[in-house]
Parts: structure tokens; sequence; C-alpha cells
């Protein structure tokens, strides 16, 4: 996963637009937009500032290692709309229409599961 793309999906699982961290951090959101679209790299102390408004280390901002939260924000990231990505599986590339029907059923189940808590807890 590009460096872009690690702020951009940390920035999201935050919760954060890219205008709140552009603040957080000192920058404009355009510039903010062109590190998520990887067309400028930040420099050391910007990197420093991004890992702190991020809450995370520096090392897991700049390298691939992925943890269960940015898997989990990756997912959503991979069946967004907007999302350039190609998704594979089992070497066979997913259209729009099979990424809707996973992100349809995915949101069923969590529906399903939250129902049965809440029936579960009275």
């Amino acid at each position: 996963m590009s460096l872009g793309l690690r702020i951009k999906t940390m920035r999201k699982a935050r919760g954060f637009t890219q205008q709140k961290l552009a603040e957080m951090v000192g920058v404009s959101r355009t510039y903010i937009q062109t590190l998520e679209s990887n067309r400028r790299l930040p420099s050391m102390k910007l990197l420093q500032n991004l890992a702190r408004a991020l809450d995370v280390n520096l090392s897991d901002l700049v390298s691939d290692n992925q943890n269960k939260k940015l898997i989990r924000a990756q997912l959503e990231e991979y069946l967004d709309y907007r999302s350039e990505m190609e998704v594979w599986y089992k070497d066979i590339k997913l259209t729009r229409y099979e990424l809707d029907l996973i992100k349809k059923l995915i949101e069923t189940v969590l529906d399903y599961t939250q129902k049965s808590n809440i029936n579960n807890s009275n």
C-alpha cells in the first residue's frame, strides 16, 4: 500500500476530513489531497505531524505493515464507489456490481448481528 493510501485510510479510520487533518498539521486541504493521491511526498517534519495527528507511530505511517484497524479501513476503501483500486479474488477481478453485492451482504450481516445483540441483551 502506498504512503498516500495509508494516510487516507488512517484519516478515514479516525473520521477526519481532509480539511480537519490539514488544520491539525498546518497545511492546506489541497496539500493533503496531493499527498493522498501520491503526487507529493511529505517532509520528515510533516510525516511526524501526520503521525501525531493520526495517533499512530511514525513507523506505522511510513511502513507497509498492516494492523487490524488498517485492514478494516481498507475493506471500506475497496468497496467505496469512488475508489479507483481494482479488487481481485482468486485471480478474478471483481466488477462494480459484484463489489456492490459484497457490500450489501456485509451490511445485511452487520444489521442482523446488531439486532440479535440488542434482542439478546433484553
